[in-house]
């Protein structure tokens, strides 16, 4: 970390500006405006990263270029007309490449914008601005231009995790928690991706200020609140709200007429008509409207981005604010929930669309949950209530539905007695979370972060998890009492391999390694690793039965397999067994004339497992 102090002057008070700067890996790059009287504040705010990310999307701008080549000539190009603070470049799924420029101020980007930019001529479209543009090619002679005194911040900077590295990395870490941490290193979401996240929100707001006044259009859910992993959906809340410098004033005489009251749904489908007509990049754009609460739903091919636009639904925001405060609690939070995640959708207890099946929102909150207990060696977390019971006039927020969303905001007036005063590593928390759980009581008790303490059932719902700003729901309303079972079973499961792995030397199934892959998928893919050639066999001579020759159980095998043996006979059965199962592996090597005999080895393998 870097710290840069700059002091400036604002209507005759001195400012102290922080700016701590991580690795691109990290998930937020933010600055906090501080009295220079302050002590040093541990814990960042929710607010203070909406308001960093904010201003880097309004001085910055996504351009699409013809490869990663052409950094040098667009960073000359821009730098002619203003200072550049950084550049990003990354792939789309169809293979376009763009760079994302961040300037030295928001002044410096117009600046550029009028005087570099210009619209199409001759084509059948409305001109319009926009933050996503493209860079043109030069006509005649290329310019020459000062090499660049920086170089890209990031190459391909949302690309795919490689799997089979990661598989490998994993594989080589010391311990568990090692594993865990490396885990939430690799997939959580990264600084570009929170830059384009807020790029698109800053598009469509540009977008929708010609309908609305006052508007605001912010992120909410995972690609905010800390625990979204790279590729997530973005979720956006489209504000209306009067504040001190908007509202009506005393003694002012003219007021703006407004148009009748209309319902959340006409707002989103005029956003949604404005989505297509104005905003660049954005597709697939589908209107839900009898939702409880109605979405527009829209792709934005620059960005990869599956996006999801509502209306005033600021509980969702101040959701995303409290899981982003108790995350930023304790360093082992994130790394845990994102582990849990990753364990659920292995075990396919979630599922990519919505159904009777348990989500990543109750997940978190099971999480959040098991941390607050009491153990030996104490608790991470405090509770919601404890929070409410500590906010101040400052922390007084109220949605939508007068629905009271006040809590403590600024974690530094937390004391220190209140969290983090478990000692345990990530490896034994997990363990612990999949212990708990496997005793927890879920047909008679919820769970509630708000109490931090399992409370009474109010209905027979298989599992019933509080919703933490609205106490009367239940986030998991929706899971089946089969699902339920299965959320169980699993649980029960993990909690055993896990602790049986902890013993084991290490290899392909240690650690977590078991809980996030298949063994039998991990055998498969080791298969098609060996050697250079990318195919070293064929899908079909894995799983062909053609030659083999498998003996119908009938009633007299089945009695005397069940018949006692003594320890002779049964020496000899084992030893007439592995005598069989050579002489099939050779006969299986020379029909399919492997390239080498580990092939051959693993090909019979799986074969005799799916035999068995």
């Amino acid at each position: 970390m870097s710290v840069i102090f700059q002091t400036l002057r604002n209507k005759g008070k001195t400012y102290l500006f922080k700016k701590i700067i991580n690795s691109t890996q990290s998930t937020c790059k933010c600055f906090q405006f501080r009295k220079s009287s302050d002590t040093p504040k541990k814990f960042i705010s929710f607010e203070e990263v909406v308001a960093q990310r904010r201003a880097e999307a309004k001085r910055s701008i996504v351009v699409q270029v013809n490869s990663e080549a052409s950094f040098s000539e667009l960073y000359g190009y821009c730098s002619e007309y203003a200072a550049i603070n950084g550049i990003h470049h990354y792939k789309n799924s169809a293979g376009e490449n763009f760079m994302l420029i961040e300037f030295k101020s928001e002044e410096d980007l117009k600046e550029v914008l009028k005087s570099c930019t210009t619209h199409q001529k001759d084509m059948d479209v409305m001109a319009l601005n926009s933050p996503f543009l493209w860079f043109r090619a030069a006509k005649g002679p290329k310019t020459k231009y000062l090499q660049p005194s920086i170089k890209l911040a990031s190459v391909n900077g949302i690309d795919k995790i490689d799997e089979d590295k990661l598989f490998k990395e994993l594989v080589d870490c010391e311990t568990v928690s090692d594993q865990i941490q490396l885990l939430y290193d690799r997939t959580t979401l990264n600084d570009l991706g929170a830059r384009l996240r807020y790029m698109v929100a800053r598009q469509i707001e540009s977008v929708l200020k010609s309908l609305y006044a006052n508007i605001a259009v912010r992120p909410f859910g995972s690609s905010v609140n800390g625990f979204g992993k790279m590729g997530c959906d973005l979720d956006l809340v489209l504000t209306n709200i009067v504040n001190e410098d908007t509202c009506l004033q005393a003694g002012a005489r003219l007021v703006y007429q407004a148009a009748g009251g209309a319902g959340a749904a006409r707002h989103v489908g005029a956003a949604a008509d404005a989505l297509e007509l104005r905003a660049a990049g954005a597709a697939r754009v589908t209107r839900i409207p009898h939702a409880r609460v109605p979405i527009v739903k829209f792709a934005h091919t620059y960005t990869d981005l599956d996006c999801d636009l509502c209306y005033n639904n600021m509980s969702g925001v101040y959701m995303s604010e409290l899981l982003w405060q108790l995350g930023s609690l304790d360093v082992r939070v994130r790394p845990l929930t994102v582990l849990v995640r990753a364990w659920a959708r292995a075990a396919r207890l979630t599922q990519p669309h919505p159904g009777r099946w348990i989500t990543n929102f109750p997940l978190t909150l099971m999480v959040l949950f098991f941390l607050q207990q009491k153990t030996s060696d104490g608790f991470v977390l405090p509770t919601l209530k404890n929070l409410v019971k500590r906010a101040g006039t400052e922390d007084i927020r109220v949605a939508e539905d007068n629905l009271n969303c006040t809590f403590l905001r600024d974690m530094n007036k937390l004391p220190a007695d209140c969290y983090g005063q478990s000692t345990a590593s990530l490896q034994t928390l997990l363990l612990q979370f999949f212990e708990f759980y496997s005793q927890f009581n879920f047909q008679d008790k919820a769970i509630s972060i708000n109490e931090g303490a399992p409370v009474r059932k109010p209905n027979s719902l298989p599992l019933y998890i509080i919703n933490p700003l609205e106490q009367a729901l239940n986030v998991s309303r929706n899971v089946s009492f089969e699902e339920c079972e299965r959320l169980i079973t699993e649980v029960r499961n993990a909690a055993w391999q896990l602790d049986a792995g902890l013993d084991r030397q290490k290899g392909e199934d240690w650690g977590i390694l078991a809980l996030l892959e298949q063994r039998s998928t991990r055998g498969l893919k080791k298969l098609l690793r060996v050697g250079n050639s990318h195919r070293l066999v064929s899908v079909k001579d894995l799983f062909n039965d053609s030659d083999t020759r498998v003996p119908q159980d009938t009633l007299k095998s089945k009695l005397e397999r069940l018949a006692p043996k003594t320890d002779k006979e049964v020496e000899q059965t084992v030893v007439q067994m592995k005598e069989q199962l050579g002489k099939e592996k050779e006969k299986k090597v020379q029909r399919l004339k492997f390239k080498n005999t580990s092939i051959a080895s693993e090909v019979f393998r799986i074969r005799r497992d799916k035999i068995v």
